[in-house]
């Protein structure tokens, strides 16, 4: 099979400004921007919420989402959600009261922050609706490199807005670090445009871990997505990411010989130099990400990466981060070719839930 090629036509091929074309030593020097305190008013309404809702949380997305509604956190949620798509595409908020409260009651209180940014998105096949991203054992094949301590280098996940609390940081590594997609892009389009070209070529994507996949195992999408002004992009391989046996930082799982095809020599060369720019100095901003903190990125516009880290003895100084993909309500239209496989969905089994301050 051979993927279908994108038209050239629906490519950019002028560098792109804008908000969401920052560069991470620039951005430090704005924090206003893109960083936020929850006010008393806000964290009085988690913790009120976090003493009433007290269903497990791998079944929120069952109940009505009426139940989570926090008003004063409502009331800043369209501004929030503007700065995801039409300014920096991260956003910072801190001061979650996780201190104090258990874990069932710091996710109750990160489910209701996240129903004011989007709608709450299953991660896999499983129905995972909110994650825990922390170390879960020895890397291997058959653990998500989420669940271990390894290096994850820049990428995007499969959703419009990934979002990170903070509930213990580790003491020693695990800083974020983000770096605008755009700019990336511009990047690549002045040094190389004909290697910008082939990511708008679609390129086979493992979907052996999701609800299809034993019908669809592959499938063919881009990397790039150019409509409406508006620049998307995800940085993911033609196979599924997971750890390495061995602990290689790359962690990428040779191509089994049921496996997808490779990518092209182009599409290889270009996603490593994706990767190069993202590394360089001052493109990519680091945070450390302390126990309150959520951070929310637009996937379309962000890579992410995180540092290998190394948990203490004692339970209270292992790294733990609760994760939830959302889907932004109304958010940016997608070209049919990078649209496959990013997941969207416009209500949960519970009930309509479009994001608060959108209809509330």
């Amino acid at each position: 099979m051979t993927p279908r090629q994108a038209s050239t036509a629906e490519m950019l091929r002028t560098p792109l400004d804008g908000p969401a074309s920052w560069r991470g030593e620039e951005l430090r020097t704005r924090r206003r921007t893109w960083v936020e305190e929850l006010t008393r008013e806000e964290s009085g309404e988690l913790v009120a919420l976090a003493r009433t809702v007290v269903e497990e949380a791998d079944t929120f997305h069952r109940l009505d989402p009426r139940r989570f509604h926090a008003p004063a956190l409502a009331a800043r949620a369209r501004r929030r959600r503007s700065a995801l798509e039409s300014g920096t595409g991260v956003l910072l908020l801190r001061g979650v009261p996780v201190a104090g409260h258990t874990p069932q009651q710091i996710a109750v209180m990160y489910w209701a922050l996240g129903l004011t940014v989007g709608i709450p998105t299953p991660q896999d096949k499983r129905e995972l609706y909110l994650a825990h991203v922390r170390e879960q054992g020895r890397p291997g094949p058959d653990r998500f490199a989420y669940q271990t301590n390894v290096e994850l280098p820049f990428h995007t996940d499969w959703c419009d807005v990934v979002s990170l609390l903070c509930v213990a940081p580790s003491p020693h590594g695990g800083t974020s670090r983000i770096a605008s997609s755009v700019t990336v892009y511009n990047e690549l389009l002045r040094r190389r445009p004909d290697l910008a070209e082939a990511l708008y070529e679609p390129m086979w994507m493992n979907n052996k871990d999701e609800a299809d996949g034993a019908k669809l195992p592959h499938y063919a999408a881009s990397h790039i997505s150019w409509l409406d002004g508006k620049l998307s992009f995800r940085r993911r391989p033609s196979w599924r990411r997971r750890a390495a046996t061995d602990g290689r930082p790359e962690y990428l799982q040779p191509t089994a010989a049921d496996g997808p095809p490779p990518p092209s020599a182009a599409q290889t060369r270009a996603l490593e130099l994706v990767d190069e720019i993202a590394r360089e100095d001052g493109v990519a901003l680091a945070m450390d990400l302390e126990a309150g903190d959520a951070q929310f990125i637009n996937n379309h516009v962000i890579l992410h990466a995180r540092d290998a880290f190394q948990d203490g003895g004692e339970p209270h100084r292992k790294r733990h981060l609760m994760r939830l993909w959302l889907t932004v309500p109304g958010g940016r239209r997608l070209q049919q070719e990078y649209a496959r496989g990013i997941a969207r969905q416009s209500s949960l089994p519970g009930g309509r839930c479009a994001a608060w301050g959108e209809d509330a």
